[in-house]
């Protein structure tokens, strides 16, 4: 009788084992966001950049790798406007998430994809008042100083349309120092 139990108590000490093993071992092995960045061709993304509105005020969008490239942190700056944002890859899903809150009580959420050479986010704003939006941000490489942002209306299926409602160039800005 003691054998049957110990025998027993050993497979399920080996099965517990063997679920640890396999679960560790493939977090390890999970691909981050700076990795699919990479793959992507989308590094130049990354850094300060900065645009004039037709109204002539300054547009001010920083993206900043976090956490060892886990993370990518957004700001957005416009006249009184500011938002902030958190991307970040989901394995489950196998996507690339933007979560996004505002300086007005506004909060976002999308979806970044590649399509061609431009990367791009379909994202949702809902505002403090509930109004909420879907549209598309297409950000493309002009040069190594100079970034286009496409703004397209997004359809309720996730379907951009076919020609920007806005188009600005950002330039490339050196970082600012870090402050003391």
């Amino acid at each position: 009788m003691n054998n049957a139990k110990t025998s027993k108590l050993r497979n399920i000490l080996l099965f517990v084992a063997a679920i640890i093993f396999i679960t560790t071992s493939g977090a390890s092995a999970q691909q981050k966001l700076g990795d699919l960045v990479s793959e992507g061709g989308f590094d130049w993304l990354i850094g300060n950049w900065e645009a004039t509105s037709d109204e002539g005020d300054k547009i001010e969008l920083v993206y900043k790798w976090e956490l060892d490239k886990h993370l990518i942190t957004m700001l957005l700056k416009f006249a009184d406007n500011e938002y902030r944002s958190m991307i970040f890859y989901k394995p489950a899903e196998d996507q690339v998430v933007q979560i996004t809150v505002d300086n007005k009580g506004g909060i976002g959420k999308g979806i970044w994809e590649p399509n061609g050479d431009k990367a791009v986010l379909k994202h949702e704003h809902t505002s403090a008042d509930w109004q909420t939006n879907k549209m598309g941000f297409a950000h493309s490489k002009v040069d190594a100083k100079t970034m286009k942002w496409e703004m397209h209306e997004m359809s309720s299926s996730g379907e951009l349309s076919d020609y920007p409602n806005f188009t600005i160039e950002f330039k490339r800005q050196k970082e600012k120092a870090a402050k003391k």
